[in-house]
């Protein structure tokens, strides 16, 4: 059973998936997490480090049905592509007869929301279907960066391996991944929500958009001057449990992504970025690619959050 803990306007609220009667759990309840990729949207493709955590709220596991899937075409494409069959040990016969019996991944993830639904899926996937699993992390991402190549094109793996290692996983210069320190907030924890724009998106093209940017030289100036110090800054606030730092380059980040990456920023929220830029208790970034889905914010407390939830749908990923 999948749940999810939300506060929609001011009240918590439990989202509970419930298994049909014609769907029946596998033997292996596994449930893979969505993830979250508090810091390094975009710029971790150029070698900045990144911090991804999993969120338990949403998760997907295998479940078999009596009839086919909504997704069942599209599953049935990624068993037959080239993104799976080259994965060394891949058994996607065994996906593709696994498929036709009945086998779907059943999901509360929502798609499209830069929570790494098809990460999810992919940790499944492999969890399943390889007879030779590593434990190498530089090599697991390897791997489902090139699964994931099914969905987006380029991708970095990270979603996928933090749904599968199932703990915060920080990264750097891209191949350089390794399980992230407990933090240890004495006071001023910020508090991690996020804002539903709303809108749909894909990841793909604004992944491309970005990359094509790097043949920009005022963008790519603009970026290793303001935008990548600023973030570097961020996460080791974060990391380091450094209030004013955080905030401060928090603060920089959010202004530099609003005025400069403009595809990624989902219209139904540009007004209330504006406002976090000059209200002290809260900040927006963009969460995974941008663009629609959700929003991520910080809160210097809960209280400052839940005002929010008097005009968006809000949650709370790692409560």
């Amino acid at each position: 059973m999948l749940r999810g803990l939300f506060l929609i306007q001011s009240q918590w609220i439990w989202l509970s998936t419930v298994p049909s009667p014609s769907v029946t759990p596998i033997l292996d309840p596994q449930i893979f997490p969505a993830k979250l990729l508090l810091f390094g949207e975009h710029v971790l493709l150029l070698g900045a480090p990144a911090l991804a955590v999993p969120v338990d709220a949403f998760g997907g596991q295998w479940a078999w049905s009596a009839q086919k899937d909504r997704h069942h075409d599209r599953l049935l494409q990624l068993a037959q592509s080239e993104s799976l069959r080259s994965v060394e040990t891949m058994d996607a016969a065994q996906f593709v007869q696994d498929l036709a019996s009945g086998l779907f991944f059943k999901s509360n993830i929502p798609t499209g929301y830069g929570l790494g639904s098809s990460g999810a899926l992919c940790a499944a996937i492999y969890t399943r279907f390889v007879r030779e699993k590593t434990e190498d992390l530089a090599h697991l991402k390897h791997i489902f960066a090139q699964m994931e190549h099914f969905f987006h094109g380029n991708s970095s793996g990270i979603d996928p391996l933090t749904s599968y290692v199932g703990a915060p996983i920080l990264i750097r210069n891209k191949t350089e991944v390794a399980r992230a320190s407990a933090l240890n907030w004495s006071a001023e924890k910020p508090v991690v929500f996020l804002l539903d724009s709303k809108l749909p998106r894909r990841t793909g093209p604004l992944v491309e958009w970005f990359l094509a940017q790097q043949n920009d030289p005022l963008f790519v100036q603009n970026l290793k001057e303001h935008y990548l110090p600023a973030h570097e800054a961020t996460l080791q606030g974060w990391l380091s449990a450094d209030a004013e730092l955080f905030w401060t380059s928090l603060r920089q980040v959010s202004a530099f992504q609003l005025e400069h990456f403009q595809p990624m920023i989902p219209q139904t929220m540009v007004d209330i970025w504006e406002k976090s830029l000059v209200d002290p208790g809260f900040t927006l970034k963009i969460c995974g690619a941008g663009g629609g889905g959700f929003v991520l914010g910080f809160a210097r407390d809960l209280e400052v959050a839940q005002k929010l939830a008097d005009t968006f749908k809000l949650v709370f990923p790692l409560s």
